[in-house]
């Protein structure tokens, strides 16, 4: 038996096949549940839809209706929802003195607004019981430099989840942050590419090394399934880089 035997879980970010989103989605699918996969793009998720044999529906977090007509999609095919999952993002840093306030307001739909929505209309149309999680980012706990859009907008989200599973705690769901360190994906593959931020990064890891996508997926099934027994938490999955600190930017590039 898998961990999420008879539960349909929605995925938001799983366009992304190699991201966050589309292995947490293959890995739910592994555990036995029934996906709901959606994104921006289609023809990723009419991939992933063949592969998982499960429910592909477009949606773009910072478009009004979207959010609340993908959980009805997965109501009206499955006829319920157990688990649903936003791990939508976008990573564009740059210096405090050079945001504008369309960049801002780009961050805020992205990390703030939708994700916001998305907690909203996944605890209303849940029944009783159920577990939303949205992804955040462990460096919500350190002083990011040149981070500060990034960085300001999944703290707010985090404060938001405090507060929705107090305020949803009649329905019984498990409401939560899943906050990974630096990991690998299409979003921060330029990263990857070099090798001084990814050697500073993982000195200041107690346990060695970065965490991977699989690290945070097998932690998104943990979160979804009964076993899992706590709301209103920030989860970490980052080696314990928020014990130490971030590198400096001379550490990292050599500036």
């Amino acid at each position: 038996m898998g961990k999420l035997d008879g539960k349909v879980a929605v995925i938001l970010g799983a366009s992304s096949i190699e991201g966050l989103g589309g292995v947490i989605a293959k890995s739910y699918a592994n555990e036995g549940a029934k996906v709901v996969i959606s994104g921006r793009r289609q023809e990723p998720l009419d991939e992933l839809e063949t592969e998982l044999n499960g429910k592909a529906q477009t949606c773009d977090i910072t478009v009004d209706g979207d959010i609340e007509n993908l959980f009805k999609v997965a109501k009206d095919t499955y006829g319920k929802v157990d688990i649903a999952i936003n791990t939508t993002g976008m990573y564009e840093p740059g210096p405090l003195n050079e945001l504008t306030r369309d960049h801002l307001r780009k961050y805020t739909e992205v990390s703030f607004i939708g994700p916001t929505i998305f907690i909203r209309e996944a605890a209303n149309i849940m029944e009783n019981g159920g577990s939303i999680i949205t992804t955040t980012s462990v460096t919500v706990e350190l002083s990011a430099v040149g981070l500060s859009a990034y960085v300001g907008t999944k703290a707010a989200t985090d404060k938001i989840v405090q507060i929705a599973a107090k305020e949803y705690q009649h329905k019984g769901l498990k409401i939560n942050s899943l906050s990974p360190g630096l990991v690998d994906t299409p979003m921060t593959g330029a990263l990857f590419d070099m090798d001084g931020p990814i050697k500073a990064m993982t000195k200041e890891s107690p346990l060695g090394r970065l965490a991977n996508v699989q690290d945070v997926a097998n932690t998104a099934v943990w979160m979804a399934s009964d076993d899992c027994f706590t709301t209103g938490d920030l989860i970490r999955v980052s080696g314990g880089i928020q014990l130490n600190r971030l590198p400096t930017q001379e550490e990292m590039y050599g500036q």
